[in-house]
């Protein structure tokens, strides 16, 4: 006869149930409804309050030649655009990890920056750059009167302009495969008779594979949600992708919910036959390393051709940073795009306005929420995932991990589908911004704080547990400390992501909730460019300010302090 649990098993398991009654909420409210919201609206026509099952919006998207072209655009422009940063990324991989080019690690470091630089930011800046006939490389030409002009405002230009901001997504995954290979495995196949060629196809390009082809997945994903850079783009040509055209029902009266939701199924099925293609590749061609020595990756010498791989790594950072800077700054100081008067007064002029920081202070204030709660529940999922024996927990890490594939606007919509005619004032107010990017960003901080949490031997734990620890007092002195650094990690990481979204905010936001990169869309809509590249500009130093101080945490990572003696209770 077994012995039932008394009040203090049922006292020591409070916490957690408490934890999974959050957990539920947050997945089913946050994550599971919004998607449910997208299938349930794209069949269901609402007319004078009453529901019932339709076919309109799909057969309207699917008759109407704008939605066709739209999916043409999304496929050719993100296809190149991930085609693109796939190939510019493993370049510039294997230079930093295997190469000896110069300056090197600088260049690494400089080169991950456009991951905290919003794309439209970008966007903004090579419009201002490459545009036909004002922007200033073809006035430039011009002057010089040498011929051919750069014109962004094509496709060939769209997915050139994404899949530079998307290298580096691919750079770090691909460079830290190339730093985990084992440089016997190469140097036994030359030994062999093997061709620095013949090794690099047999055994490098194999054993990378995995990592190129998610960082493909992953660039092609990111570039069929984005907003903001098709907008800037493709407006004046009306190169319009999927988000634009989700957009554009958004602003109707009443807006197209029906629409938007078929729209949105769309960028779901392009994402999942992103990840199908991926691991279909992937299938039987599994490559495993195992070596119980420590090992540095083999260094090349490129002898003359050291300076090109230096040199093209340099084009790079001025193609993404240098240059977009210079031209943004350019026009953030002057009086009015390229009118030639140019003074600091001007940029202080567009930043100094109470709307710039009502809105600022809504971005801070969003994001901080936003970045804390997410942290928080991504601890105790990770924790769940990890430590915990619960049944279920693998429906648990995938539901929470299943946003990471869902593009942003997709997301938003979901979510305004499921509070729009909700009784609770939810809707139009920053309430729903936060559970936007708590729903569909905790993913993020599940992955960080579990890495860091694997590290972590459970006998730390349960020794704290025989001294007499509770649980809630064993993770508060034990675990939290050696986690801690990830934790960090992961909310300065959110912030910076929740500081710079354009794709969801520009669905869900409204006159109170506007958030900075808002403002920035809404100058570029009326054609005022000095005053766009002042925001964009504070908008790129917060992005630099966040990655600083990510990279200087995690060079002060170090082994933990020394734990105090325990005390039992």
């Amino acid at each position: 006869m077994s012995a039932q649990p008394g009040p203090e098993a049922f006292k020591r398991r409070l916490p957690m149930m408490a934890g999974l009654a959050l957990l539920a909420f947050l997945s089913l409210a946050l994550i599971v409804a919004p998607l449910a919201a997208i299938l349930y609206r794209a069949v269901v026509n609402v007319d004078q309050g009453t529901w019932r099952l339709s076919g309109q919006y799909l057969a309207e998207v699917l008759t109407r030649s704008i939605y066709w072209e739209a999916l043409l655009n999304t496929l050719l422009v993100s296809a190149g655009a991930a085609l693109v940063a796939t190939s510019a990324g493993s370049v510039f991989a294997w230079i930093f990890a295997r190469s000896d080019a110069m300056g090197r690690g600088a260049l690494e470091w400089i080169s991950q920056l456009p991951i905290f630089i919003p794309p439209f930011v970008g966007a903004i800046a090579w419009s201002l750059l490459a545009a036909p006939r004002s922007g200033i490389i073809n006035r430039l030409l011009d002057g010089a009167g040498l011929p051919g002009q750069l014109d962004v405002y094509t496709r060939l230009g769209m997915l050139l302009v994404i899949g530079l901001y998307l290298a580096p997504y691919v750079m770090m995954i691909v460079a830290a495969a190339m730093r985990s290979i084992d440089p016997s495995l190469e140097e036994a196949a030359q030994v062999c008779g093997l061709t620095q060629m013949q090794t690099a196809r047999r055994i490098t390009v194999p054993l990378l594979a995995p990592a190129i082809l998610s960082g493909g997945a992953l660039a092609f994903t990111i570039a069929i949600g984005l907003f903001g850079t098709p907008i800037v783009l493709g407006w004046s040509r009306q190169i319009l992708m999927l988000t634009s055209r989700i957009w554009i029902s958004s602003q109707e009266v009443p807006p197209g919910y029906g629409i938007m939701a078929v729209l949105s199924i769309y960028l779901l099925l392009l994402s999942s036959l992103s990840t199908w293609l991926q691991r279909s590749m992937q299938r039987g061609r599994h490559y495993t390393t195992i070596t119980g020595k420590g090992f540095r990756p083999r260094q090349v010498e490129l002898g003359a051709w050291r300076w090109a791989a230096t040199a093209l790594a340099v084009l790079y950072v001025g193609a993404t940073i240098l240059g977009p800077i210079a031209v943004l700054i350019a026009a953030a100081l002057a009086k009015y795009t390229w009118s030639g008067q140019y003074a600091l007064a001007n940029l202080i002029g567009y930043l100094a306005t109470d709307d710039v920081w009502f809105t600022l202070q809504n971005s801070l204030l969003i994001s901080v929420a936003a970045a804390s709660i997410a942290t928080a529940a991504g601890i105790l999922v990770a924790w769940i995932i990890v430590r915990s024996r619960l049944r279920g927990r693998g429906i648990l890490e995938y539901v929470v991990l299943l946003p990471i594939s869902v593009p942003g606007i997709a997301f938003g919509v979901g979510l305004m589908l499921v509070w729009v005619n909700l009784p609770v004032a939810v809707y139009g107010t920053m309430l729903i911004i936060i559970l936007a990017f708590v729903g569909r960003f905790t993913a993020y901080a599940v992955r960080s704080v579990s890495a860091s949490l694997i590290q972590v031997h459970p006998e730390l734990e349960e020794s704290a547990r025989v001294c007499g620890y509770g649980p809630l007092r064993t993770f508060r002195r034990i675990t939290l400390p050696l986690i801690l650094p990830s934790i960090v990690a992961a909310w300065l990481l959110l912030f910076s992501f929740f500081m710079t979204e354009l794709s969801m905010v520009v669905i869900l936001y409204t006159a109170q909730s506007r958030t900075f990169s808002v403002l920035a869309f809404e100058a570029w809509n009326v054609g005022d460019f000095s005053r766009l590249a002042s925001y964009s500009l504070l908008q790129m130093a917060i992005g630099f300010l966040f990655m600083a101080l990510l990279k200087t945490l995690f060079r002060r990572r170090a082994a933990p302090r020394s734990l105090q003696p325990i005390a039992t209770n």
